[in-house]
């Protein structure tokens, strides 16, 4: 059956309202504006809100006055809510959506609370007297039973119609899950058969049954089927809906006999049957029984004398059963605990009375703790120990003999500590975890034997002032919820508890202050009696030590009158010997600045009763009483140069006590005064204060000082230290008194520690200062002018004076460390400089002495090569003029005009010619070889003074290594070794035609590597020397080159006139060269000496092979300036191979435009030279022959030589006119410029092509007058195009070399030069012009 007559009604009801919703959607002006509080102000019924986030708190955030003035339901509320436990407390803090709905009503303490859930947030709770389902249900059922007079009339019909014939009346919201189940269940497959064929009877039984809150169960038909309503659905636990329909040995197989018994009894009785109660175990959802104590009675259902069923109404008697159990067990807890007289025979008692107790049920588990205060326990300072268990067994973990309450987890420790802060009973529970399960395994579990889920812990103290005595932890009935009824008999035993462990603290505390007061009276007699007798005698002895004591004693009355003085009071004071004495007399002997200061503390005294007082008095002339010294404390006073017998003026400190006493009246009786004689401690403490102000001082100095301070005992232990000389021995400052450190022992190297300590010993024996220097362990740093670090070992120079006690014996020694590391090091450093400089001195005196070797050796072949030749030129004059022949002794000339004397004389003139030749290529040779030491020295210098500089420009480097290679063409034919050059495929891959770079210092490193591999390869059995030449776009590698490159120096930078800038990668080429030869080899020790400055492979090399060291050194520096490297590959026996690269960067487009258009014209002159050359032999390129016919062409006809040395002016003015043109010289710049003004270009007849233009002149030098002739030219007043100018000089820097271009020369020629590097410089720049002019 279906229940939609609710369906229908809600519809009505919903077409009912939907005319107000417009209304309702647009409230009027104003009602929008009243917040929720307000209306929960004004609201009559009870109400309050609590917050849910992030959880349901137990803390009331609004209650309104309508709650707040019935006093008792509010406390019952707020007590509900703290408990936080409970049917109300689930039902508030259920706020899930599926129970938001069906769950908004609770009839709790007879008043139904609704629930509203706002914004998720705030659960608000109203309270409603009465609930109108209520009172409809409640006027239904008993208007039913008003129109019947028992249950076995026919059914009435009242309530709605339907089609399915629905019969099942209306009931409250929270029944509707039961009666659906009614509605759902599959009553066809029963005895019953469907519903609506019930009989009547049984569905107007089964109506007031359902409508019932008793527990009722009706047994209908033969088979006695089973049908209850909602209260006894609770009492079938897990079994329920099962049991609907069943019959009653299906539904009670355990006792249904019982059960038939009873019907049967009241079958034949025709009437109820009496009431009978039993102990049932509910079966619950989760499978575990609960105690029931129930009561039932069995009432037939008859129609026409004939027994259709029964009805069993039910009581639940539990309550009453438990509470009667409980409060008995309470009643024989009190009786048996008022018995104990102390706190420990009533622990004792309590856990004698629980394990007693019977039944068991209600205390499965106990385990007692007494609190004590422990000093052990840091956090609280209590303890727990175990006075007595049940169910536990020795050793386990959950009772431990002792617990400390300190923040441990030991144990139920941390639970203990809330329970004793709280001062309420707190429940333990498996399922929020304040109960570990690990410490429920093992125990011996009472009453049920099943294990509990729950227990309480409640705190024991005798009052709620009194602190804790003791902990009791009671595990709950495992087969009962811990309800209202539990939760009142935990409070009850609480407060049994509580008072009968009052009455026992009193009943103890009672009898120990019983004790206490006999005792006390007993002492309190004795101590009467003797301090009578202590009195009697104090008096007298008073009175006798009154007059020897030298401290001033006087009894004064109110009025100031002293009755009583001893001797020194008057010593003291000065002031007469009379009885009594007036306070006049006693105030003329204050000095006057200090009597307001006596009156003062007189006054002062009155108030208090007790006051001190210092003050001054005279001492009278007649005084003859010196100064009393402290015994034992003289000696002390002379040793500290303190004199205080010195007279200060007659004046006495003296340092007053007064006491007043006051009668039993309150008036002052007496007045008691002893005055101390403190000018010998007043001077003593003035003079302390110096001291100690001395010491301070001291003490401040020393910390300031710039040394490092000590004071030490013989064994090395620190006694006392300023702040340097724990810098100095990296120490850390402690506290000397609790910390032994011994300084010297940890932090001086072990190298000076016998001098140190020898140093000590002849401090001991000689008792005499001690000096000694020593290294810490600890660095010296410091910063030098460059902001660079400085470490070196710091040196201290210490000091060490011995301290002698009173006796002479040396007992610890002081002095301090001065820091010597920066002396130290300067000296090393002055050390290093001078070792340095021997070294320096010594090296450049061997190069000295190489140098001036490899300089006279060239001199001296130069000198007999320049013999030989006139004295094969003089030989030949002689063939050649025979006037200039002798005759013999016959007259006769020593030519013969035969045609074998002729030919005799053509083969001797062709002898002399070719060693005229030879010699004439040795001085060439010998020159070449003083230049190359000449340009080591310059070079050497420059890098010295960091002038040395790169100057990158547009070459082709196959031309300059081409160069390098043909100056070594002649010397190495002449020495039979074969040379070589190679350009590798990776330079042709890379197209490279014109390179920026410095061809200079190229050149000069290709020179130097050349001249040491036909040095070492002269002399050898194979004679092979060969030049490769290679590119990359990539840094060449050690792994990838044939050689291993020397690191590069750190000092080196670029020194050049071109950009500083790093060059782009993508125009950025690096240039190898190999130099390899089959030369003897060098050694691993040998490789190791290279490429330093004046050092040889060996001592051997400059005797055998002659040189000065620097070559190398300087081809490393210069490869490393172009960002190269170099390095060496060698093997004894099998020749060596040396290897540099350069970085060079590819040039622009307009330079690139430039260099091809030089190298066009060189090439040209070349072809033309080359053509004109090869019709006559040459031996090289230091051969120079008488050419056959003019040599500079048609565009050179006159030359302007303007030269200031007149030997090089014949020698070059011959050179010139011999190679075919005209020459005009000039000696300075003035003659030159009028030299100029007769050639063709001015007004003259010489035809000018070129001027030679030598630099440093006198007068004017080349520079200036070519600025002028500049000058001249863009006046106009030369004719024709430019005059080319060529510098010549021996200044051979790339400065000078482009200042000289800045002037106006359109080329230089670096001295010393040959006549053919003349011509062709010549040709070069004329040919250069004459493009220039064409484009």
């Amino acid at each position: 059956m279906k229940l939609d007559y609710y369906v229908a009604h809600n519809r009505r009801q919903h077409r009912t309202t939907a005319a107000t919703l417009l209304v309702m959607m647009n409230p009027p002006m104003g009602l929008s504006d009243v917040g929720i509080l307000d209306l929960l102000h004004s609201d009559p019924r009870p109400t309050f809100v609590i917050t849910t986030i992030p959880a349901p708190t137990s803390q009331l955030v609004y209650s309104n006055p309508a709650l707040r003035e019935n006093v008792v339901q509010q406390d019952r509320v707020v007590e509900l809510c703290r408990s936080r436990y409970g049917p109300f407390w689930d039902w508030i803090a259920d706020i899930r959506p599926s129970r938001r709905a069906s769950g908004h009503a609770l009839l709790f303490d007879n008043t139904c609370w609704t629930r509203s859930i706002v914004d998720n947030r705030w659960v608000v709770i109203s309270g409603n007297d009465k609930s109108p389902s209520d009172e409809t249900s409640r006027g239904s059922a008993s208007h039913n039973r008003g129109n019947s007079s028992s249950i076995l009339h026919e059914v009435a019909g009242p309530g709605p119609s339907s089609d399915d014939d629905d019969w099942i009346p209306d009931f409250m919201p929270d029944q509707e899950s039961f009666v659906r189940v009614i509605n759902t269940l599959n009553w066809a497959g029963t005895p019953l058969g469907p519903m609506p064929r019930w009989p009547a009877l049984l569905q107007q039984t089964f109506n007031q049954v359902l409508a019932d809150s008793r527990p009722i169960v009706i047994y209908w038909g033969d088979e006695l089927t089973t049908l209850y309503n909602e209260a006894f659905s609770k009492l079938c636990g897990s079994k329920h809906p099962a049991l609907l329909g069943k019959s009653v040995e299906a539904a009670w197989p355990d006792f249904c006999e019982k059960i038939k018994l009873a019907m049967s009894t009241t079958a034949s009785k025709q009437r109820a049957g009496d009431e009978e109660e039993w102990r049932f175990f509910v079966e619950k959802a989760d499978g575990s029984p609960e105690e029931k104590y129930l009561k039932w009675s069995m009432i037939p259902i008859t129609e026409k004398n004939r027994r259709l069923g029964f009805i069993q109404p039910i009581q639940d008697t539990t309550s009453m059963r438990l509470w009667e159990r409980r409060t008995k067990m309470l009643i024989d807890l009190g009786d048996m605990l008022v018995t104990a007289r102390d706190v420990k025979s009533y622990w004792s008692k309590l856990i004698q009375e629980l394990e007693a107790c019977q039944p068991t049920y209600d205390i499965p588990l106990a385990i007692l703790y007494s609190v004590e205060e422990d000093p052990q326990s840091l956090s609280t300072g209590k303890a727990c120990r175990l006075e007595g268990c049940l169910g536990v067994p020795d050793g386990h973990p959950i009772a431990p003999p002792k617990l400390l309450l300190d923040g441990s987890n030991q144990g139920l420790s941390s639970s203990f500590r809330e329970a004793i802060e709280s001062h309420n009973p707190i429940l333990l529970q498996i399922r929020n975890g304040t109960l570990p399960e690990s410490l429920l395994e093992g125990l011996r579990w009472r009453g049920f034997e099943d294990p509990c889920r729950e227990a309480v812990i409640c705190p024991i103290r005798p009052t709620k002032e009194e602190r804790v005595l003791g902990l009791l932890l009671l595990g709950l009935n495992p087969r009962r919820p811990y309800d209202n009824d539990y939760r009142q008999y935990i409070s009850l035993l609480g407060q049994k508890l509580t008072t009968t462990l009052a009455s026992t603290v009193l009943l103890e505390e009672e009898a120990r202050r019983g004790r206490n007061i006999a005792e006390q009276a007993a002492y309190d007699q004795a101590m009467l009696a003797m301090q009578t007798k202590e009195a009697t005698e104090s008096v007298q002895k008073f009175q006798q030590i009154a007059e020897f004591i030298p401290v001033g004693m006087c009894f004064g009355n109110i009025r100031g009158n002293v009755t009583f003085a001893n001797d020194a009071w008057h010593r003291i004071t000065g002031a007469p010997q009379v009885n009594p004495l007036a306070p006049e007399g006693f105030l003329s002997c204050v000095i006057e600045e200090d009597k307001p200061n006596v009156r003062r503390a007189y006054e002062e005294l009155l108030r208090t009763l007790t006051v001190t007082i210092e003050f001054r008095v005279r001492r009278p002339a007649e005084d003859n009483y010196p100064l009393q010294h402290p015994i034992g404390s003289s000696p002390s006073f002379e040793k500290a140069g303190l004199d205080l017998d010195a007279d200060n003026g007659g004046v006495r400190h003296v340092l007053g006590s007064l006491k007043a006493e006051r009668g039993p009246d309150g008036n002052i009786n007496q007045v008691l005064a002893c005055l101390t004689d403190v000018t010998l401690h007043k001077k003593a403490a003035e003079e302390a204060i110096r001291k100690a102000q001395q010491a301070e001082n001291l003490k401040r100095m020393a910390e300031l000082a710039t040394v490092g301070m000590y004071d030490m005992a013989l064994d090395g232990r620190l006694l006392g230290a300023n702040n340097v000389f724990y810098e100095m021995c990296g120490l850390e400052r402690v506290d000397l008194s609790q910390v032994s450190v011994k300084p010297f022992e940890v932090c001086v190297v072990e190298e000076d520690m016998p001098a140190l300590k020898k140093t000590l010993v002849r401090l001991v024996e000689e008792g005499r200062s001690q000096t000694a220097e020593i290294r810490l362990k600890t660095q010296w740093t410091e910063t030098d002018t460059t902001g660079g670090l400085i470490t070196a070992p710091r040196w201290v120079l210490a000091t060490f004076m011995p301290v002698s006690n009173s006796e002479g014996a040396i007992q610890t020694f002081t002095g301090c460390l001065s820091d010597v590391s920066l002396q130290k090091w300067q000296l090393e450093k002055e050390r290093q400089r001078k070792d340095e400089a021997i070294e320096s001195k010594r090296q450049q005196e061997n190069f000295v002495d190489m140098t001036s070797h490899e300089m006279r050796n060239p001199l001296s072949a130069i000198v007999q090569c320049a013999d030989a030749v006139i004295g094969c030129l003089t030989k030949a004059l002689e063939l050649v003029d025979p006037q200039s022949a002798k005759p013999d002794n016959n007259g006769v000339s020593g030519f013969s005009s035969t045609a074998d004397s002729l030919a005799n004389v053509c083969q001797e003139g062709m002898q002399l010619l070719k060693d005229s030749i030879d010699n004439a290529e040795t001085i060439i040779a010998c020159a070449q070889h003083q230049k190359r030491i000449v340009d080591d020295i310059l070079t050497m210098s420059k890098l010295d003074s960091n002038l040395l500089s790169i100057t990158p420009i547009t070459v082709n480097p196959i031309h300059i290594a081409q160069e390098a290679f043909k100056m070594f063409e002649v010397e190495a034919r002449r020495v039979d070794i074969d040379l070589t050059m190679v350009v590798d495929r990776s330079y042709t891959e890379l197209n490279i035609e014109f390179l920026d770079l410095d061809p200079s210092r190229l050149k000069q490193v290709l020179i130097n590597l050349l001249t040491n591999a036909l040095k070492f390869t002269k002399n050898g059995p194979t004679r092979n020397v060969s030049i490769t030449m290679s590119a990359s776009k990539s840094r060449p590698e050690d792994r990838v080159s044939p050689v291993q490159f020397i690191p590069r120096a750190a000092d080196v930078t670029w020194q050049g006139n071109g950009p500083s800038s790093p060059v782009p990668e993508e125009n950025r080429i690096y240039l190898m060269f190999e130099v390899k030869d089959t030369g003897q080899g060098l050694t691993e020790e040998e490789k190791s000496s290279l490429f330093q400055r004046f050092v040889q492979a060996n001592s051997k090399t400059h005797v055998k092979y002659g040189g000065s060291g620097l070559g190398l050194f300087i081809s490393r520096r210069l490869t490393e300036m172009q960002n190269g490297a170099i390095g060496v590959a060698s093997s004894p026996g099998q020749g060596s191979t040396f290897a540099f690269y350069i970085e060079a960067q590819v040039p622009g487009g307009e330079a690139l435009q430039e260099a091809r258009a030089a190298a066009k014209a060189v090439g040209h002159i070349l072809k033309t030279s080359s053509s004109t050359a090869g019709k006559s032999p040459s031996r090289g390129p230091y051969t120079m022959a008488k050419p056959a016919k003019k040599l500079l062409g048609p565009q050179i006809e006159g030359v302007l030589l303007v030269e200031d040395n007149l030997i090089n002016q014949q020698i070059t003015r011959r050179d010139l006119l011999t190679s075919g043109c005209a020459v005009e010289v000039a000696n300075h710049g003035v003659e030159a410029l009028e030299k100029l003004e007769h050639t063709n270009r001015a007004n003259g007849q010489f035809p000018l092509s070129l001027i030679l233009m030598d630099i440093e002149m006198p007068i004017q030098d080349g520079l200036t007058c070519t600025r002028k002739i500049r000058e001249l030219e863009r006046a106009g007043h030369f004719k024709g195009s430019r005059i080319p100018i060529i510098a010549v000089s021996a200044n051979a820097r790339m400065e000078q070399i482009m200042e000289a271009k800045a002037a106006g020369c359109d080329d230089v020629l670096v001295k010393p030069f040959r006549i053919p590097e003349l011509i062709e410089k010549m040709i070069v720049v004329t040919k250069q012009l004459q493009l220039e002019k064409a484009r």
